[in-house]
């Protein structure tokens, strides 16, 4: 068989292109009559077995210079305006949005169960996080806490003037 014949035969059984083979002239020399009394595509498999065509290895594209992109950009390089294509709400993803709130509204609901709101603060701290007051679960806690320490100390204020008012009408009379 013509080794141009033989190319095309390997290349069907290797599924690679007859420009993707590679024919080895030491094994080729060394195995000539078996090459040339091949017909079947048996035959072409004991060439192939034998070395005598093989397939170039896969070349892929190189992530060389992607890579040096990448960390150029990691540095806040290569991103001023000549570079952005799209707007800035298609360049950022809305969904960061959404998964601090869906976040937010189960700790909020988690509150609820465990008895630390009642109904009326839990909706008005439902419309803060809707309306993007909180920075995250810990900005919540920190907001939920203060408040009530806050009316805490209110609490204890009003019921100390409650006390001293009494004090100076005990005194008075």
């Amino acid at each position: 068989m013509k080794l141009k014949t033989l190319k095309d035969m390997a290349g069907r059984i290797l599924k690679k292109s007859k420009h993707k083979l590679i024919v080895n002239e030491d094994k080729y020399q060394a195995n000539q009559k078996m090459v040339k009394d091949a017909i079947t595509r048996d035959d072409a498999k004991k060439i192939i077995m034998e070395g005598v065509i093989t397939k170039k290895p896969n070349t892929g594209q190189s992530r060389g210079r992607a890579r040096d992109l990448l960390k150029k950009k990691k540095l806040k390089r290569k991103r001023g305006p000549g570079k952005r294509k799209g707007t800035k709400s298609a360049r950022k993803t809305t969904n960061e949005y959404n998964l601090k709130v869906r976040g937010l509204r189960k700790r909020l609901r988690e509150l609820k169960k465990e008895d630390k709101l009642n109904s009326k603060n839990y909706n008005k701290l439902y419309l803060m996080i809707k309306g993007n007051y909180f920075r995250g679960k810990k900005h919540l806690e920190e907001y939920i806490n203060g408040e009530k320490k806050w009316k805490a100390v209110q609490h204890i204020m009003f019921n100390l003037e409650e006390k001293e008012n009494k004090k100076l009408t005990i005194r008075k009379d």
